[in-house]
């Protein structure tokens, strides 16, 4: 299990890095007289796991013992906003969020299972 404990200190730290201030507030950007930083929201996920055990003997062999383990990080970095500092102040101007098909999906199931009680009830 210490492999397990190796492995997934490696990735949060490497996750950690990509996360940094740079992540949530991008580079500037010179548009005339503003200077434009992008905002972001930064997502970071992290599993793992591990086991050993034994196998029996079988076929005159002997008992083998195993272990194994793994993991996985992902980060996701979303823009959400720019603030633009310009000659007559600063703005904060958020962008528009654009959901996916599975956002989409999940909004739509409260309404698909009243529908399919209500089928049921008919039956």
């Amino acid at each position: 299990m210490k492999h397990v404990e190796e492995i997934l200190q490696a990735v949060s730290e490497e996750l950690g890095g990509a996360s940094g201030g740079e992540a949530v507030i991008g580079s500037a950007v010179q548009l005339g007289p503003a200077t434009v930083y992008p905002i972001s929201m930064v997502s970071l996920g992290l599993g793992g796991g591990g086991g050993e055990g034994e196998q029996a003997a079988g076929d005159g062999g002997a008992a083998e013992k195993g272990t194994g383990g793994g993991s996985a990080g992902g980060a996701r970095a979303c823009p959400v906003a720019v603030v633009a500092f310009t000659p007559e102040g600063v703005k904060v101007l958020p962008l528009p969020q654009r959901r996916g098909a599975l956002e989409r999906l999940m909004d739509k199931i409260p309404d698909l299972v009243g529908r399919v009680k209500a089928s049921a009830e008919r039956s």
